[in-house]
């Protein structure tokens, strides 16, 4: 332990005489293990906890497939639903919603705000409570019953002023009036990107109220999460509704012939589409902390040089090869403990500009901190990272050649061939993980822009199918979407108007089929 001290005394002492070469080192590892450390701090929230739901890897989004066009990931008809609901098996519980805009007048100004409309079960299939008043029960659910909503934390704190007793109040949604029966936690939210029209998560959700006419098979344009029984796997639930789709489409041959049913594991569905990039990103950073530790151990090359004659006669005055690297390596790990602290104020700052740059509606993005995962990432980055960039110079510096090392240091030249040799190669090493950076960096952004634009014209297709169509016929205009849900949830609190897509004739669906379809060709 003496031992320890001392070099570390020493070190410190060498430092404090060179503060130039110090102030360079420890910049270059700080701005490397700062961008690291937040990176790192967004994939532990985002792809490394679990999801914030009761058991969450028994959740499973279900989706409709359509396999002439090959769409893994449709939305659902609600009349498919109520059967999987009735015939499934493997399922405990299985809940339904879709997204719907709400006018909010009568409190400050007027919002536009995002909802969901979801099933009575669909918190309870979550496994989540809400933090103040209670969630949906199935009275809740009754056509004709009172309106009744639940708001989210963020719209309570925002619009409501964290009143505590604002549940049992009356807001006007829309036009119609709304009970406030709950809050919900800081830490909940659904938001499922592939399906979202609007893109940003719900603000509110209101219960959805199936009357006997859901059961007619007039489009789709819901999405369904399903929690499985205990002991049963994906597969074998998978199995269950290939059995039950393939009984659909025998028995609604004119809406169902050629769609099945798809499983995704909701991990996998809610962190799927940022997960590469984040992991390219992740790489990218790494790649930078790599290139820092090739610049200061070319900065400990050249300040070799001016050592070589101080190492040279520790030598030979006894100290052993072990001792010298010992000390230097010493002296690596302290300069790397310098610039892993001043990271870490740069990595605060880092994960304040990645929550501004990050997409809307991204799970948990919010909650990103630097708790003792993150830390324990930090010392372990530099404590790598000092035993990279010091290695190499240690050994080098250390060679037992008094002769060599005493006559090139008397010339003050270099440190000698194998020096001249080595910081070469770490230069060649710099721009080679340079290149490698931007070339991956640059690929990664070309795929992740063709994905966003391939989702989005999914998202356009993805909405209703006419009755007596089971080729998908969508409105590519998000107000149409729109309409179809105000028009299904209409009809289904109420006796009110048929559904826009029920007004479809035969006709119109046959001169639609009929229609060339555009093709736009994009260069490559």
């Amino acid at each position: 332990m003496d031992t320890i001290l001392n070099d570390l005394r020493f070190a410190l002492r060498l430092l404090k005489k060179n503060p130039g070469f110090t102030a360079v080192a420890v910049i270059a590892l700080a701005l490397g293990i700062g961008a690291n450390t937040a990176i790192f701090s967004v994939v532990n929230e985002v792809l490394l906890r679990q999801l914030p739901y009761r058991e969450p890897e028994r959740l499973v989004m279900i989706w409709e497939r359509n396999r002439p066009r090959s769409r893994d990931m449709n939305t659902v008809s609600p009349a498919n639903f109520l059967d999987w609901k009735d015939q499934s098996q493997t399922f405990e519980q299985m809940a339904g919603f879709f997204e719907q805009r709400f006018n909010l007048t009568g409190v400050d100004d007027p919002e536009e705000l995002p909802a969901q409309v979801v099933t009575a079960n669909f918190f309870p299939t979550l496994g989540v409570v809400a933090a103040r008043g209670r969630t949906f029960t199935d009275e809740d659910a009754v056509p004709d019953s009172p309106r009744v909503v639940i708001l989210s934390h963020g719209l309570w704190l925002r619009r409501f002023g964290g009143d505590s007793d604002v549940v049992g109040k009356t807001i006007t949604l829309s036009g119609n009036s709304y009970t406030i029966i709950g809050v919900m936690s800081p830490d909940f939210q659904f938001f499922v990107k592939h399906y979202s029209f609007g893109g940003k998560p719900a603000e509110m959700w209101m219960p959805a109220r199936f009357s006997p006419s859901a059961r007619i098979r007039r489009g789709r344009f819901m999405a369904a999460v399903g929690r499985i029984k205990q002991d049963v796997t994906v597969d074998k639930a998978q199995a269950e509704m290939n059995a039950i789709g393939s009984r659909l489409e025998q028995q609604y041959p004119d809406f169902n012939t050629g769609w099945g049913i798809n499983l995704v594991p909701l991990d996998r569905q809610l962190t799927g589409e940022i997960r590469p990039a984040l992991l390219v990103l992740f790489g990218a950073v790494g790649f930078v902390l790599l290139i820092a530790c090739a610049n200061v151990a070319n900065l400990l090359l050249a300040r070799a040089a001016v050592r070589e004659k101080e190492i040279a006669v520790r030598a030979a005055l006894g100290a052993s090869r072990r001792r010298i690297v010992a000390q230097l390596l010493t002296e690596s790990v302290l300069l790397a403990g310098i610039g892993g602290a001043l990271g870490l104020l740069l990595a605060r700052w880092g994960i304040d500009l990645l929550l501004a740059l990050a997409p809307d509606g991204l799970l948990r993005i919010n909650n990103v901190s630097t708790d003792f995962r993150v830390l324990g990432f930090a010392c372990g980055a530099a404590l790598l990272t000092g035993l990279i960039f010091g290695i190499v110079p240690a050994l080098v510096a250390s060679r037992p050649q008094l002769h060599d090392a005493l006559k090139e240091g008397g010339r003050g030249a270099s440190t000698g061939i194998a020096g001249s040799r080595l910081r070469g190669a770490f230069v060649i090493t710099e721009v080679a993980l340079a290149i490698r950076t931007d070339r991956g960096s640059s690929r990664a952004g070309v795929h992740q822009t063709r994905g966003v634009a391939r989702r989005s014209q999914e998202r356009q297709r993805l909405c209703i199918t006419p009755p007596g169509c089971n080729r998908g016929i969508a409105d590519s205009s998000i107000m149409a979407w729109r309409k179809e849900v105000a028009g299904f949830r209409e009809s289904h609190i109420a006796d009110g108007p048929t559904p826009p897509c029920a007004e479809r004739t035969p006709a119109r669906v046959e001169r639609a089929r009929a229609r060339p379809t555009r093709r736009v060709h994009r260069p490559r």
